[in-house]
Order: C-alpha cells, then structure tokens, then sequence
C-alpha cells in the first residue's frame, strides 16, 4: 500500500482510476462489498444523483488509503504526493506553517520528527480534501466512466446487496424483493452524458443514434444491470441502446459492449494473417 499516491505530475487521475479497478477486483480491502457494509446507499439506487456511487466509492477509497499510510507511520509518503498535486493545481499550503522536512522520505526520519511530520500531513490532507479532493475525484470519475467492463462490475457487486434487500423494509424503493422500482423519469443531463459517453451509438448492435444518418432510429437508456436482476438507477448503470436491442434483450438479460472506433486502423494485426 505504501507508495500509492505516487504520480508525475497531471497523471493522479489515472493512476487513482487504476487503484480503483484494482479495488473492485479484491487487490486490498476496500473493495465495493467493504465499502457497502458501511455505506447507505438506497437513497442513490432509487433515482439518479449528479454525485453518483461511484464518486462516493472513490472518495471512501482516497479516504482509507491515508487513514492506512499515516497509521502505518509513513507520513513522508503522503506529505510528499500531496506537495506534487497541490504545486501541479498552483494551490498555495503556506498557511499550514513551515516545514523542514520536504526533502526527506520516511526511511530518513527519526523518532523526533515523526510526530511533527504526522501532524503536518494529516493539516496537508483536510486542506487537499477541501480545495481539490471533489475535483480530483470527479477526474477518476470521468475516466472510469468510460470504461463498461469496470461500470458492469461495480454494479454486479451492488446488486448481490439489492438482491438480497426485501420489499417490506423499503416499501417506497422496492417494487418487489430484491427489484427497486424504475425511476419515473431520466434527467436531461443524464442521457446527455450517457449519450456523449456511448458516442451516440447502441452499445449492443453499434447502430448510430445521431440522427445525422437515420431518422428512425431511436435511442433508449437501458440499464446495464437489469433492475430485475438487482441493479440500480445510478447513473453508472446506464447505456444507450436502440429500440430494437432494448426490446429484444429482456428484462434480465446484462448483455452490454464497449462500443468506440478506432481513431485510426493499423495496416496489419497478427490475429488476422492468414
């Protein structure tokens, strides 16, 4: 876990978006299950928020990975990463008082700086968290948003706890054991992102949705966990689909595809060769 927050400049996002996929996939103990235990979430599974599960999922995350790093006494790491992406974003930290210490690593200090060095990490922290944390979170966000196969296994996890959720405890969420209720309508600035995510094509048949070609065809926002099947309607359980894949696909069905173009195609691929 030591060393997490390592970047080189503007790459935090991506590095964090990795430790994220990583997470779901059982690496440490902050998978999504954990953090289900001690989260609640219904309120977000029954309609959509703008400040989706997954921005909640990633700021708990950010959250353990300090609280882990600073118990295990290696300030350093953290005071370090810190001073990288408050000086990339210009934030000023001159308010936080001197600190001697920027030059050494956790291996090089002593009994009698540690505590000084622990303090001034966990006052580096509340600042971060106060002016970049949202902003840093939603950059994660932004590039987890886009990849399906994660989205599909975030929200696989979330439904073993819906499933096993029943009607008469949540009367007003569930349309039956297990199933919460479709939302009754989907916002604006959902289906815009939806639909500029999925690049305005079915993420099942790939047929364009643009209307610059076709008219006729229409585009449905279907979840990708089924309801039935324990999803939700958090905006990471959308994809655009056409009428016609959305009818057909049925009501249990988690059929979904990362649906994108090449920006450009190389002349020659291996698998292909005859």
């Amino acid at each position: 876990m030591k060393g997490i927050f390592r970047i080189t400049h503007g790459n935090v996002s991506i590095i964090m978006a990795s430790h994220m996929i990583n997470e779901i996939n059982g690496i440490n103990q902050m998978g999504v299950m954990d953090w289900l235990e001690a989260e609640n979430i219904l309120e977000k599974c029954s309609s959509p928020h703008r400040k989706t599960l997954l921005h909640n999922f990633i700021e708990n995350v950010y959250y353990f990975d300090i609280e882990y790093i600073l118990d295990k006494h290696f300030p350093m790491s953290v005071i370090n990463d810190l001073a990288e992406i408050l000086d990339f974003y210009n934030v000023d930290y001159s308010s936080l008082g001197t600190f001697n210490l920027f030059d050494k690593t956790d291996e090089d200090i002593n009994s009698e700086d540690l505590e000084e060095a622990e303090d001034y990490a966990w006052r580096m922290f509340k600042l971060y968290e106060y002016k970049l944390m949202p902003i840093v979170v939603d950059d994660i966000f932004s590039i987890l948003y886009s990849n399906k196969v994660f989205l599909n296994e975030f929200n696989k996890q979330i439904s073993s706890s819906i499933i096993d959720m029943t009607m008469d405890e949540y009367p007003d969420i569930f349309k039956k054991d297990g199933v919460i209720s479709r939302c009754s309508y989907i916002p604006q600035w959902l289906k815009q992102g939806v639909f500029h995510r999925d690049k305005g094509r079915c993420q099942i048949c790939g047929t364009d949705l643009t209307k610059v070609l076709n008219l006729d065809n229409k585009e449905n926002y279907d979840h990708i966990i089924p309801l039935e099947n324990g999803g939700t309607n958090d905006p990471t359980n959308f994809q655009l689909t056409c009428e016609s894949c959305n009818k057909s696909k049925g009501a249990r069905s988690n059929k979904y595809n990362n649906i994108s173009s090449r920006f450009w195609d190389l002349e020659n691929y291996e698998m292909f060769k005859g």
